[in-house]
């Protein structure tokens, strides 16, 4: 923490620093990172008509940019101006242009952290949610709610989830694996849940859902699966007669099956 203080006073160039020690996972740390980028963040000036910032946007979630650009063309099909995203594909100057947005929509557990700071500083209500191709509607709607009653927080795919015993089971990051559950509901009625192995997510979790630490936790957990959607390195664990749905994650596997 001194060090960045030097660099910053001796450099101009801001700085900080992130406590980590190898033994948190990414969202932890990546968290932290956005976070403290958003106290740096100057508060509205001008703002932007419908726009908003995507908070947690990251290859560990989301892979190649072109999947970025996707979630972009979801939200711009319901009117919205996407002003930056935190942070791929957006220098740091793009960055300090967020405080003129209307919203700001948490689209992974990583960006939870900046939403709450950006809330506080510069009053920019927020959203939880992945606008993927089914669940993108809720959350335009989601989103223009937020502005008009300027309410903290909304968490999109946790709303009208089914609650009878799960016939699909994802395992993964709890706000696009949940986006994914809850748009799998709405699209086929089939009910789903999530198993999410990381920490400080609990939040973010639906009452069928559960934090699962261990591999020996997960494969108890699974054990009576008949489908399941996850990263291929679960499938070893997986009962041998369950259909297995491959979604590779960099955060898990790296780039062994991107």
């Amino acid at each position: 923490e001194a060090i960045a203080k030097i660099l910053e006073q001796d450099l101009g160039i801001p700085a900080f620093s992130v406590p980590t020690n190898g033994m948190h996972d990414y969202v932890y740390g990546v968290g932290i990172a956005l976070a403290e980028i958003a106290k740096r963040i100057e508060g509205k000036r001008e703002v932007t008509p419908k726009s908003v910032n995507l908070l947690g946007v990251t290859p560990l979630d989301f892979g190649p940019q072109e999947n970025v650009e996707l979630l972009k063309e979801n939200l711009k099909a319901y009117g919205w101006n996407v002003l930056s995203t935190w942070a791929m594909g957006d220098d740091f100057e793009t960055l300090q242009t967020s405080g003129n947005a209307d919203v700001n929509l948490v689209v992974s557990a990583v960006g939870l952290r900046a939403a709450k700071v950006l809330w506080e500083t510069c009053h920019i209500p927020y959203v939880i949610g992945t606008p993927n191709q089914w669940l993108a509607e809720d959350i335009s709607h989601a989103l223009k709610m937020a502005i008009t009653q300027q309410t903290a927080t909304a968490n999109v795919y946790l709303q009208n989830r089914m609650q009878q015993e799960a016939e699909i089971t994802l395992i993964g990051e709890p706000v696009t694996m949940g986006s994914l559950a809850a748009g799998i509901e709405k699209k086929y009625g089939r009910m789903t849940r999530v198993l999410c192995p990381l920490k400080e997510c609990e939040s973010l979790l639906g009452r069928n859902d559960k934090v699962v630490r261990g591999e020996e936790a997960m494969e108890e957990e699974l054990k009576n699966a008949k489908i399941i959607v996850a990263d291929p390195l679960y499938r070893p664990i997986c009962p041998e007669d369950s259909t297995f749905y491959e979604i590779p994650h960099v955060a898990f596997s790296g780039r062994m099956f991107i």
